[in-house]
């Protein structure tokens, strides 16, 4: 979802303090093979190209660089939900994708988020996102310059694997 419109878009930010950025590793990226590269070259693959998301006519848009604060505040959310098998765009604490992203350091003025759960692959989670019209949106969104995207595994839960994407553009 993005801040600003739908999503979970944004309009402005305040950067944060974060403690310590999460590391991309197996533990944060379901242990999928080449997990970082995999994402952003289908990421902007898709971007690439217009395309209809929903009703609505997307342009093809620039291509995404990955960020680590982003994906420090979506590992740290992807393992909220996995630890408490849950699954929403607002924490337990009552945080926002915005919230948690601000509190990472990164100060955007704009941000977005997509969640997904259960998907088995970077393709499946993608094609899972680009078939959903909010979610294709918010990865077309011209705003956005930055991404990233992390996976938690927990067996035991309802869903198993637990995906977030944040989306952002600096201030």
């Amino acid at each position: 979802m993005g801040t600003a419109p739908s999503s979970t878009s944004g309009s402005s930010g305040s950067v944060g303090a974060g403690a310590g950025l999460v590391a991309l590793d197996a533990s944060t990226s379901c242990g999928l093979p080449d997990f970082r590269n995999s994402l952003l070259q289908q990421i902007n693959a898709a971007r690439a190209v217009a395309r209809t998301c929903g009703a609505t006519a997307m342009p093809a848009v620039s291509a995404l660089t990955w960020n680590d604060r982003l994906f420090s505040a979506a590992a740290r959310h992807s393992q909220d939900m996995a630890t408490n098998n849950y699954f929403s765009h607002t924490g337990l604490d009552g945080r926002s994708a915005a919230q948690r992203i601000a509190a990472e350091g990164y100060a955007w003025s704009w941000v977005g988020e997509n969640i997904a759960a259960g998907q088995s692959s970077v393709s499946a989670v993608m094609s899972g996102w680009l078939g959903s019209e909010g979610h294709c949106a918010n990865i077309m969104r011209a705003e956005y310059r930055d991404v990233a995207v992390s996976c938690v595994q927990r067996s035991g839960t309802t869903y198993g694997r637990y995906w977030t994407m944040t989306l952002a553009r600096p201030q």
